[in-house]
């Protein structure tokens, strides 16, 4: 059922969209700040005016797509979404590439230009950066080696030549009928032909969001300001609290596996490792002189986390957040297998994701994929139902490389001096010309320092991967064994995914490359001379798994997958692994459930309580008595006020709540009253690293917050050298204070004026970053930990960007927080935020030609 069916109410938004379209063209036709000026786009023929073509929902039509075998139907539902109908897996996969292109080509264009450091063309210097970082980690040069291992005749690669023709063809069209989508003529530019590596690319930008950082520097810097010992207490390996695993083991240590691919950039000696382009055989000095050890990497280049940091990926997620649990036969109110899964990426119009469902003589699927990737990534077929959360392992390890002033270009590996392999780029600029960029890589990978040190990193996304031939197996798999062995080839970003299956099965399994390397401290920089290199994988046999477990329910929420006592090491405490508070309501309400429905499915991912909050509220009040045991002072009614508030306080984080607001800002006081002290006394670079800052953003002390407020005398953190002598109810009293005379200051003392929803909001944000196309600020219920995630500023533009459940053999629903089109004044750009909003959900069901809104035969 369409969301929308208020005609004239969609007439009107049509008119006032349009409006708004013409108001933001005419104040941008000079050019404004980093927006060009607009020339040609009033012409009625070639300029923004054709985005009204575009707008349209898809109607009834028979359209020219050559290079097809057979006739091609697609169903349109109210909804925009696809059901295409192939009699083959070329028409199929050129289909896709079709519709992909038509309702989402400047998405896939931006995209493909962001991973291969080509944005500085279409929107001038001020994203000169963010291309030179992305040539710099070289996914074209990941995509390049991916695209020549496939080749043009595998199977694969004939899928993807037969979608990029799908696409080309539709650019074509545009480009004939002078219809291009009007993003293209703001920004005075043709998209280029697609290509199999304009795939990749996109498939490796959304690695890079999921599981590169600099984590490592982190580390270092915290080192160096509050040294060794304090640093591993307050960010350990193992959280300080619990995580709730789902893979509890036994665990069998086993032979790593070797890691075969090699860094693009760099060749393979006779053992497979990778080393430099080029070497030169000169005789070394004696290692003595230049070896490196790991405890004297002292120095830190701030230059990285300066770049690293300023950049601005459009694929955004919440620390690479998600949820998705199943549930098996047994415990299902109706007897059959379900599932729900909500990948947390940045919410944007329009939506990172495209619906569709798609089925040929081998494939029959429904769900959601990225535009330029053909198919779907999350989604079920007529057996089996998967969806992904990330997995949080280190996947990116910084080395500090030994090199010395008198070899320039060289680095010392293994006893030897050798050259560093050099890329030179030219980066096209907006109006023409080139910027000459040059890109150094070593045995672990390119160089990223800017100044001074060498340091490079080594990160599993540059290595080729098969994880499209991967998803192309879980496509046609209808069992558990079929969907694990498909798995096999992927390898980044490690995800977990959830499986269930029509038998009532269920499982979750977290495929991926787990580097381990031959340090203690593999989470620190690391020392370039060959002795903590990366030295093997896990093998795919041990990574975490769980299949049809005695609860009779799994899930994963970023959490540690493994207990302690996993044998492998696969990160630490700091921003790799969530704090497991989504992960432990998750289970409380399943665990408490006794046959679960899809109602209660669908409320459990909107669901708003706050774990950390139901643990450490109810602390205040005794935190306040102890603080005044005599009755020497009296507490004002607006202290009392917001006492009795947090005493009748379910901790769902609702728009109406007003305990939720002072419980955000009492917690945000709480971390700072308790850490900043030895931040400050410390020398914490704050200031050049904004990860270091203490509040909510910093997993690991959010950990240590919660084991240190229930277990207060075990932690060493209160009443010890880190909170300078002060008790847990001194400083929960003294947040306390601070947080009520914020809050009167800044909303006065009206608790209606602090109702949650007033203070925290959400956004859509436009995907061309124009801020009449973007959808809201609206009230905004959640935070950074309840299920129904937000991300952690007062503002969210990240969050669930699709909810699934489903109930295998049954009934599947979902939705998008915007719509289908990324067209502004199209009725499906933003049809389904509302129903976002209410936790709502759309039937996922294949739309046939008698019911469809519009039928599309491709010949």
């Amino acid at each position: 059922m369409s969301i929308s069916k208020n005609k004239g109410r969609a007439i009107a938004k049509l008119i006032v969209a349009t409006l708004v379209l013409v108001v933001t063209i005419s104040l941008g036709i000079s050019g404004y700040g980093t927006v060009p000026s607009l020339g040609n786009t009033f012409n009625p023929f070639l300029g923004v005016w054709t985005m009204a073509n575009n707008a349209k929902p898809p109607v009834t039509q028979t359209l020219r797509l050559p290079g097809l075998n057979s006739a091609v139907t697609v169903a349109f539902d109210a909804n925009g979404v696809p059901t295409i109908n192939a009699s083959s897996d070329h028409d199929l996969f050129e289909a896709m590439g079709y519709i992909h292109a038509h309702f989402r080509l400047f998405e896939m264009d931006l995209l493909r230009r962001e991973a291969s450091g080509t944005l500085t063309q279409i929107v001038g210097n001020s994203a000169l950066s963010n291309d030179e970082l992305e040539l710099t980690l070289g996914l074209n040069r990941t995509a390049a080696a991916e695209w020549k291992k496939i080749g043009s005749k595998s199977a694969l690669g004939k899928d993807l030549l037969a979608y990029a023709a799908g696409v080309n063809y539709q650019i074509s069209q545009f480009k004939s009928n002078r219809n291009l989508p009007a993003q293209f003529k703001l920004l005075k530019y043709t998209p280029a032909n697609w290509t199999p590596i304009d795939s990749l690319l996109i498939e490796g930008d959304l690695t890079q969001v999921l599981d590169f950082n600099v984590t490592s520097i982190d580390y270092q810097l915290l080192e160096k300001s509050l040294g060794y010992t304090k640093t591993m207490a307050l960010f350990p390996v193992v959280a300080n609290n619990p995580q709730a695993p789902y893979d509890l083991g036994p665990y069998k240590k086993a032979p790593l596996s070797p890691i075969t691919q090699v860094i693009p950039g760099t060749t393979p000696n006779s053992t497979g490792r990778a080393i430099a382009a080029k070497t030169v055989m000169n005789k070394p000095k004696k290692r003595s002189s230049v070896k490196l050890s790991a405890t004297s990497l002292k120095n830190v280049d701030l230059s990285i986390l300066n770049w690293v940091n300023s950049s601005q990926p459009l694929l955004k997620s919440v620390g690479g957040n998600s949820n998705n649990w199943v549930v098996d036969s047994t415990k299902s109110a109706n007897g059959h297998a379900m599932i729900a899964g909500d990948p947390h990426l940045h919410q944007s119009l329009p939506s990172v994701w495209y619906q569709m469902v798609a089925s040929s003589p081998t494939i029959d699927i429904s769900g959601v994929g990225i535009p330029g990737l053909p198919g779907i990534l999350i989604g079920h077929n007529k057996n089996i139902a998967w969806s992904l959360t990330n997995t949080q392992n280190q996947a990116t390890f910084f080395y500090q490389e030994v090199t010395s002033p008198s070899r320039p270009g060289e680095y010392f590996w293994k006893s030897k001096w050798r050259k560093m392999n050099v890329i030179n780029y030219k980066i096209p600029l907006r109006g023409g010309g080139y910027k000459s960029y040059q890109v150094r890589l070593t045995v672990h990978g390119p160089i990223l320092s800017k100044f001074g040190i060498s340091d490079s990193v080594y990160w599993t996304g540059a290595l080729p991967s098969g994880d499209l031939s991967a998803m192309i197996g879980v496509w046609r798999s209808s069992n558990f064994s079929q969907f694990r062995n498909s798995l096999k080839t992927w390898l980044a970003p490690t995800q977990n995914f959830a499986y269930a299956d029509v038998h009532g099965n269920i499982g979750i399994v977290a495929p991926g490359i787990y580097p381990q390397v031959k340090a203690a401290r593999p989470w620190l920089p690391l020392s370039g001379n060959g002795s903590n290199d990366v030295v093997g994988t896990i093998p795919y046999s041990q990574v975490p798994m769980v299949y049809d477990p005695p609860t009779h329910f799994a899930f994963s929420a970023n959490q540690r997958e493994v207990t302690s006592k996993y044998p492998y090491y696969i990160g630490t405490s700091a921003n790799f692994f969530s704090n497991g508070f989504r992960a432990r309501t998750i289970k409380k309400v399943l665990s408490s459930t006794k046959k679960v429905t899809m109602a209660q499915m669908e409320a459990l991912q909107s669901n708003n309580v706050d774990l950390l909050a139901s643990e450490i509220v109810p602390l205040i009040k005794g935190a306040v008595a102890s603080s005044n045991p005599s009755g020497a002072f009296t507490l004002s009614p607006l202290y009392k006020q917001y006492l009795s508030s947090l005493e009748k306080w379910n901790y769902s984080m609702d728009t109406t709540s007003s305990a939720a607001t002072i419980w955000w800002y009492f917690l945000q006081n709480y971390m700072t009253d308790t850490f900043g002290g030895l931040w400050s006394r410390s020398g914490v670079p704050t200031a050049k690293d904004p990860n270091l800052v203490v509040g909510t953003p910093s997993t690991a002390l959010v950990e240590d917050i919660e084991a240190a407020s229930l277990h207060p005398s075990s932690t060493g953190i209160f009443n010890t050298s880190i909170t300078s002598g002060q008790s847990r109810n001194k400083i929960i009293f003294k947040a306390f204070v601070q947080t009520v005379t914020q809050l009167d200051k800044a909303y006065g003392s009206s608790l209606s004026a602090i109702e949650w929803g007033k203070v925290h909001k959400r956004e859509f944000v436009s995907l061309a970053q124009v801020k009449q196309f973007s959808y809201g600020p609206f009230p905004g219920a959640g935070d950074s930990w309840t299920v129904d995630a937000a991300d952690g500023n007062l503002l969210s533009t990240a969050g669930p960007s699709w909810r699934m459940v489903g109930e295998l053999g049954v009934k599947f629903v979902g939705i998008i927080p915007g719509g289908q089109s990324e067209n502004p004044i199209s009725p499906l750009y933003s049809n389904q935020a509302l129903a976002w909003r209410q936790g709502r959900y759309l039937p996922m069901v294949p739309t046939s030609a008698s019911s469809a809104i519009a039928l599309w035969t491709l010949r």
